[in-house]
């Protein structure tokens, strides 16, 4: 067994050993990254069958599709600052950034690229048809009676973006959402998700959520890490009232609520570590204060919590949002996440550990 103070060594030398974070498939959120708005230019329909058609300004001469459901806030019928739901184009499939393949936003089968819809969001809107044939949604607009209100998950122009213009927006007024993000090499720098098996995985990004659902005490939103057999391993979320949470599956699966509450005015940040060789996890947030509108200091919450479970390599990352109508009335309002970041590196073997450890033992009596 190695001593506990190797063990704190070789993290604290592991830890300047990590390469920098690179925005990948996930990253901001902008067109650069794979994530296309209207305002970027318009996804021509490749017509795919059974897939559903959403027409520009409900005019399906236009010939384009998932521009943004019929319902969609502000503008309604083709708001440009929306972009398709991700589950219809190759979201995050495209772009420069990270050394990203290039190329432009296109069509796809629906649900056939890396995000997938699982419950909710554009599979509720898809229910009875598009409205170019006839379906209808909630409110009235111009004549028309809606009956069903917005559910989906889109890159949003957004002028309080953290960086770039654009941001990841999860909205659910009408049912939960539930929604599959795979991972990609090039979010872990050049790392093929499969070999992540005995690594140290830091994953951070920034969140933003809404105030219209505050008092509501219960789990709002949940974002949980998936292994390649398919396990939950951890996951993170928050409250109505934006207080900060976690879930160990291995603990009976339930919502464990934390000390930390972050503000609705600004953008908080959220870092966690993931060990897939001694199952364990590390948690840290940053949290906005919206009365001093000021960005806090890093609080630990938690420092390697078992998980319970034997972990594999990381894959994926599952989406969660309550929507519906709330505890306290409202409805589930916006969503915000941006600047995603990974760092990946493999946990060293024992005996390179303690060859580390003497090496720095060494340097120490040099300097003597």
């Amino acid at each position: 067994m190695i001593p506990h103070h190797f063990r704190f060594v070789s993290l604290v030398a592991l830890a300047a050993l990590l390469p920098q974070g690179a925005f990948g498939y996930l990253g901001s959120f902008e067109e650069q990254d794979g994530y296309r708005i209207p305002q970027n230019g318009l996804i021509s329909s490749l017509g795919f069958a059974s897939d559903a058609m959403f027409y520009l300004n409900n005019n399906a001469v236009n010939g384009f599709t998932g521009i943004v459901p019929a319902s969609t806030f502000p503008n309604t019928l083709g708001d440009n600052t929306h972009g398709s739901d991700l589950s219809r184009y190759n979201a995050g499939q495209f772009g420069s950034n990270a050394a990203g393949p290039g190329g432009t936003a296109a069509d796809i089968a629906d649900n056939s690229g890396l995000w997938k819809a699982l419950v909710g969001g554009r599979l509720n809107e898809d229910i009875g048809g598009t409205l170019a044939n006839g379906y209808q949604y909630l409110g009235n607009t111009s004549g028309l009676v809606f009956t069903q209100n917005r559910d989906y998950v889109h890159a949003y122009r957004y002028t309080s973006a953290r960086s770039g213009t654009q941001v990841l927006n999860f909205l659910a007024q009408d049912t939960d959402l539930r929604y599959d993000y795979a991972l990609e090499s090039r979010d872990f720098g050049g790392t093929a998700p499969a070999s992540t098996l005995a690594s140290i995985i830091a994953m951070t990004f920034w969140f933003c959520p809404a105030d219209t659902d505050d008092t509501d005490a219960e789990n709002l939103f949940g974002l949980t890490l998936r292994d390649a057999l398919g396990q939950s391993v951890f996951s993170v979320g928050y409250t109505g009232e934006n207080v900060v949470q976690y879930r160990l599956p291995g603990a009976g699966g339930s919502w464990i609520s934390s000390a930390s509450q972050v503000g609705t005015q600004g953008w908080s940040e959220m870092t966690i570590e993931l060990n897939t060789q001694s199952n364990t996890a590390n948690l840290s947030v940053r949290a906005y204060d919206d009365l001093t509108a000021t960005l806090g200091a890093s609080v630990s919450i938690l420092t390697g919590q078992g998980l319970g479970v034997d972990a594999d390599a990381l894959t994926d990352l599952q989406w969660d949002l309550r929507g519906g109508t709330l505890n306290n009335g409202a409805v589930s309002y916006k969503n915000y996440f941006d600047d995603f970041s990974f760092n990946v590196a493999p946990v060293p073997e024992p005996s390179s550990i303690i060859l580390l450890v003497l090496g720095m033992g060494m340097l120490v009596r040099r300097r003597r």
